[in-house]
């Protein structure tokens, strides 16, 4: 693997010749952004990293998985156990010796891991890791929340008998991905939206939910959330009051993580309650990946958990150039972080191969992306992961000409708002909601068969495209499909407001989805699995199936609409603003229940 590959972001990827004590693999000599270094780290300080090893079979596992998600195939939903992926890709037996050689030599014994097959959780001290990586560990402390993490400084390493049996290690230099902002409306006097603001605009009858019920097919939901975001289940079960709908309580069992129920954050109530709004016969999941991990710790434990919710939200993302750090340096080293974001990928192949759907919030700084704000550089990115080739994009749109709600709930005249029915619907405005739905082309991920033909023909229509050099055309499009994400009104830490963000519009579809699993179940015994061959499919079958948003654009930021932004407009069909566009459910459930997506057309 040559040099200019190497990961940052993950801070070691393997196949670099090194000297048997151990090279260099990264040098950290940039504090983050927000972030102070402070003193080296207490000997006995807790570290822990996960050790990426070395994968078998990827080619079997790539034949699985668009077997496993392509509606017409023979193979369509015939889904993988845990033991039947990990047989697949885990190393030798003699590969994993050796590496359990290594962490011995360190003083790290098996009681200190967990082992994942193809992966490693190490739990260990400051004083174990530095001499496993020959490195050394400080204190930084962020600066506006005062949280500590202990990461390494300087230089840090492996030996050369262990390196071709290791392809990341994340934990050591790794620092934490914010949540998407959630966003606050610009105007005093502006329009509530509410559960039964969504049943109206995307079709979703009480006659239909009831026969749904009376199936007695139950499907699950989730949100996933990282760096201790927390929920309150007073504030769920406040909100399901105050909208006059009704929402179990989680139990025990689906609540994933240290979640702290005095300490909720607003971006994971937003989550939790938008998910729980829509399918309200769902059981719902909250799994908070614990410390301080990204996206690989995330996937790699939800891929090996036994029981995991069918349909799940991420409500984050960051640019896929930079899945090092909350800094630019990975483009200041001139290197990337595509083994990065390949080796997410790998796992989320695993995780639809178990027949469970990931929905992804396309980002709220626009088609520039939240590392540049102020437009100054020439080419747009892409937010990681809902670039994935194996994730659903979700973007947000806002509503005009609205119509009134009648006999609206009493979380509507709490918020001071008058709730609505229903709208036109365009594409999320810096002028009105406060951010620009992201969205755009991988420079990564190459474009996938299932989205060739909607892409080609949006780049190939007469819609103003941003400039030559700015994209790239041939990559992965996102979003996939869009939601409503403009004032959503919750209720956080007892207090009513409302909010936005693609973090909204994300758990909504999911939910959607979720509903229509159990139409799904009915006609095949599985849910819909990985989602985007199936919605893709079902625009070019049935394009009623989706309400086309053909206004607005992406040409904004999180911090405004500079001269210098550029972006996408929204057009006829799929586009990199909305995608195909936002759920027509009576449309898509007969369109399931029919099964049309199973017969070639």
């Amino acid at each position: 693997m040559a040099a200019a590959k190497i990961l940052a972001a993950a801070c070691f990827i393997a196949g670099v010749a090194v000297p048997s004590l151990a090279d260099v693999f990264y040098t950290r000599d940039v504090v983050p952004a927000g972030w102070t270094k402070g003193a080296a780290a207490p000997a006995h300080a807790k570290v822990e990293f996960t050790l990426a090893l070395r994968q078998r079979n990827l080619d079997i596992l790539d034949k699985w998985f668009w077997e496993v998600s392509e509606p017409t195939h023979r193979n369509y939903q015939d889904y993988k156990s845990i033991d039947e992926l990990r047989d697949l890709t885990s190393p030798t037996d003699s590969e994993l010796a050796k590496v359990w050689e290594w962490l011995h030599s360190a003083g790290i014994h098996h009681p200190s891991t967990t082992h994942f097959g193809d992966s490693l959780d190490v739990v260990t001290s400051v004083k174990h890791a530095e001499k496993l990586f020959n490195t050394k560990m400080h204190v930084y402390t962020h600066k506006e929340t005062g949280a500590k993490i202990v990461r390494q400084w300087g230089d840090y390493g492996m030996p050369d008998e262990i390196a071709p049996f290791v392809d990341i290690v994340t934990g050591l230099s790794t620092f934490p991905i914010p949540h998407l902002t959630v966003r606050r409306p610009n105007a005093a006097n502006d329009y509530g939206v509410v559960p039964q603001t969504i049943d109206a605009l995307y079709q979703i009858s009480k006659e239909s939910r009831a026969a749904l019920a009376a199936t007695g097919i139950k499907t699950s939901q989730g949100v996933i959330e990282f760096q201790g975001q927390s929920f309150s289940p007073d504030d769920l079960a406040n909100f399901a009051t105050g909208t006059n709908i009704k929402i179990a309580p989680l139990n025990a069992s689906t609540i994933i993580g240290p979640n702290d129920p005095s300490g909720p954050q607003v971006e994971a109530t937003l989550d939790i309650q938008m998910v729980a709004a829509v399918n309200t016969e769902a059981t719902n999941w909250f799994w908070l990946e614990q410390g301080q991990g990204w996206l690989y710790q995330f996937v790699q434990h939800f891929a090996a958990t036994k029981d995991v919710p069918q349909v799940s939200s991420i409500s984050y993302g960051w640019w896929e150039g930079d899945q090092c750090t909350i800094t630019q340096e990975c483009q200041t080293l001139g290197i990337n972080s595509q083994e990065y974001t390949e080796r997410v990928n790998t796992e989320l192949k695993k995780i639809a191969l178990r027949g469970v759907s990931i929905l992804a919030s396309s980002g709220d700084s626009g088609a520039n992306g939240r590392t540049d704000s102020d437009c100054s550089v020439q080419h747009l990115r892409a937010a990681f992961p809902s670039s994935s080739p194996y994730i659903t994009s979700v973007g947000a749109t806002e509503l005009t000409k609205t119509s009134p709600l009648s006999n609206p709930p009493p979380i509507c005249a709490s918020a001071g708002l008058d709730c609505v029915e229903t709208g036109y619907e365009q594409a999320v405005s810096f002028a009105i909601s406060n951010f620009a739905s992201g969205g755009g082309f991988s420079d990564i991920a190459p474009q996938p068969d299932y989205q060739k033909a909607a892409v080609t023909k949006y780049l190939k229509s007469n819609v103003k495209l941003p400039s030559l050099g700015y994209f790239n055309a041939s990559g992965r499009g996102a979003p996939d499909v869009a939601a409503i994400g403009h004032n959503l009104i919750i209720n956080d830490g007892g207090q009513v407001q409302p909010v936005g963000g693609t973090s909204a519009s994300s758990p909504i579809f999911a939910s959607v989805i979720a509903l229509l699993n159990v139409a799904s179940i009915e006609k095949t015994g599985k849910p819909l699995g990985f989602l985007n061959p199936f919605l893709y499919k079902m625009a070019a079958d049935e394009p009623s199936t989706f309400h086309d948003v053909t206004e607005g654009d992406n040409k904004c930021t999180e911090s405004g609409c500079g001269a210098s932004c550029q972006g996408y407009e929204a057009y006829a069909g799929w586009d990199p603003v909305t995608g195909l566009g936002t759920p027509n459910f009576e449309k898509m459930l007969a369109y399931v229940k029919a099964g049309r997506h199973l017969k070639a057309e």
